[in-house]
């Protein structure tokens, strides 16, 4: 049994010292391991898990979960951009959507779950074990505290006596931990039980002192090691090896009286050093974890702003996200914090992240709806289009075109893919019409040509004309001379002014004859109406004057009668009276003149 204790206390300090290398570079093992892969970090839980003692890699493992979380949220990070530079407008398909439903968890993930359980039950199974074996150990030292008690009451020499103690102290150093509830009181009793057995028997003054002497040795050898911890850096190394140091401080046998007070103060005070040197470092470390927090909080503060400012375009939420990320970077580099409040940092990240990834998502699958409903309209555009190609209305079939190009644009943004079919398509249908009509107008522009030239020289005889004496003769021949020039047919535009030319001067011949100012007027305006004859536009806009003109003379008339009711019967009036008929009398005449032309404008 005795070789059994002795082997437990020797694992138990090799897992002490191991636990110490741990701990004093599990910084610069987060460095390491951080240029890991994703996949590698599992197949280092793995290897680690296979270790004797669970607890001497749980810190390792910890550290390797951390790196695991922040690898795999930038792996599916650089997953989301992808999408979004391929589809702007989308930012997760319907298929997707139904897939995120039945998998919540990034295959990733559950391979890493599934080592990390495995670890965290061998750890589980490792203390249960552990557990059970301090419960054994509370028993074995109780047992000894009672032996030693019985070493009083049994009728030996003091050499076999003492002999007998020192086998019970070595069985107690030997013996391992006890629950961590029943350390305290267990060692006071112990402590208790061997000063009694010190002051109750008598010991030869001989073996005492040599007994006083190695514990005296001991115990300096002791607070030197716990003197020499002043320079270590480690404030990690400095408590576990402390608390090792007050552990062997307790199962070393006691000194002389004079010196015991003296030489456990000496002792304390230097743990009491070591502790405000750790605990010194540690307050200076949460005051700057706190300015970090504060820090961190702040960019949080920014990240909520951000998600809820109103974006209404592709552009903007590029801008926001860029934004995001740039935040979040800024986060991350002002580094970690101890493990709680790091834990609390990354949670309100989360979340701040987390809303303002669900609101570009939401914004974008709104995006998409609408993409769809766009894509319906532009379907319909195209087929519109479609039908109209191979119309040879030419001014028609192309104002229609143009309205329907404009509608395309008002329609807004769709899906890239389906759109830039759609659009080949509605392109096509526009070119194959316009091409068309553009071999037309250059064939028309060559007839335009040879009429221009034919109207010049027409031009050029009506110049020559010169009225006769036979007024109607020459009234026929003008006549013909507009019916000529209207049969000639359209001509080039930046050559239309030779209609105004040829229409001012067949005026002016009229004018020649000597023609009463009615009949003057009506063969101008015969003129002018075949000047405008085949312009739908103009003869309609004309009619429109006409009919305005003769309302608005009915109106006078209407309040030149008005004014006359007013009028006494007497001299003084009788003037007035006179000058409003005749502003009447020439109203109706105005009036039969408009209406005579409006007769030869609808004959056209």
């Amino acid at each position: 049994m005795q070789s059994n204790i002795r082997n437990v206390n020797e694992k138990k300090e090799k897992e002490i010292i191991e636990a110490v290398v741990t701990t004093t570079s599990s910084q610069q093992s987060t460095a390491n391991n951080s240029d890991l892969e994703i996949e590698q970090v599992i197949e280092k839980i793995d290897l680690l898990s296979q270790n004797e003692n669970p607890y001497l890699v749980s810190k390792k493992i910890e550290d390797l979960k951390s790196i695991f979380y922040i690898k795999l949220k930038e792996k599916t990070a650089e997953k989301e951009v992808i999408i979004l530079e391929e589809t702007p407008t989308t930012v997760q398909d319907e298929s997707s959507e139904e897939k995120s439903k039945e998998i919540t968890l990034h295959p990733l993930e559950i391979e890493f779950k599934t080592s990390y359980r495995k670890f965290k039950k061998i750890k589980f199974e490792y203390r249960k074990k552990r557990d059970g074996q301090e419960v054994d150990n509370l028993k074995t030292k109780q047992q000894i505290i009672a032996d030693i008690d019985k070493l009083t009451q049994e009728d030996e020499s003091i050499k076999k006596t003492f002999e007998h103690f020192r086998i019970l102290q070595e069985q107690w150093k030997n013996t391992g931990h006890v629950p961590q509830t029943e350390n305290n009181n267990l060692w006071q009793s112990y402590h208790h039980h061997v000063e009694l057995f010190y002051d109750y028997i008598k010991l030869n003054n001989d073996l005492r002192d040599l007994d006083f002497t190695r514990n005296l040795e001991e115990k300096i050898a002791i607070y030197e090691k716990a003197e020499a911890l002043l320079n270590e850096k480690s404030f990690n190394k400095i408590h576990n090896t402390l608390q090792e140091l007050h552990e062997h401080w307790k199962n070393v046998g006691p000194v002389k009286r004079e010196l015991r007070e003296e030489l456990w103060e000496r002792f304390q005070n230097i743990s009491k050093t070591l502790n405000k040197k750790r605990n010194d470092y540690f307050l200076k470390e949460k005051e700057k974890d706190q300015k970090k927090l504060i820090q961190k909080e702040e960019i949080c503060k920014k990240i909520d702003t951000l998600t809820l400012t109103t974006i209404f375009s592709h552009k903007e939420w590029e801008e926001a996200n860029n934004q995001c990320s740039e935040l979040e970077k800024e986060w991350k580099d002002i580094g970690r914090l101890n493990k709680v409040e790091n834990s609390i940092a990354w949670k309100s990240l989360r979340t701040v992240l987390n809303n303002f990834y669900d609101k570009k998502n939401a914004y974008y699958k709104q995006k998409k709806e609408e993409g769809k409903n766009i894509l319906k309209v532009k379907i319909i555009i195209c087929e519109k289009s479609e039908k109209l190609q191979n119309s040879t209305d030419w001014q028609v079939t192309g104002n229609q075109l143009i309205t329907l190009q404009n509608e395309w644009k008002n329609a807004g943004f769709s899906s890239a893919d389906q759109s830039n079919k759609i659009w080949k398509r509605f392109k096509a249908a526009c070119d194959t019409f316009f091409n068309a009509r553009k071999v037309h107008y250059k064939a028309m522009d060559k007839e335009k040509e040879g009429a221009l030239k034919e109207k010049e020289e027409l031009l050029l005889t009506l110049k020559e004309f010169k009225a006769s004496s036979n007024s109607k003769d020459d009234i026929k021949k003008l006549k013909e001379f507009s019916n000529q020039w209207k049969k000639l047919g359209h001509i080039p535009r930046d050559k239309i002014k030779i209609n105004d030319e040829f229409f001012d001067l067949i005026n002016a011949k009229f004018e020649e004859l000597g023609l009463s100012k009615k009949v003057l007027a009506e063969e101008q305006y015969k003129n002018k109406v075949s000047s405008i004859k085949g312009n739908g536009k103009a003869i309609s806009s004309e009619k429109q004057f006409l009919r305005l003109k003769i309302d608005n003379l009915k109106k006078e008339i209407s309040q030149y009668e008005n004014n006359i009711s007013f009028f006494g019967k007497n001299k003084s009036t009788e003037p007035l009276r006179k000058q409003v008929e005749e502003q009447i009398a020439k109203a109706n005449t105005d009036i039969e003149a408009l209406k005579q032309k409006l007769q030869i404008l609808n004959k056209g």
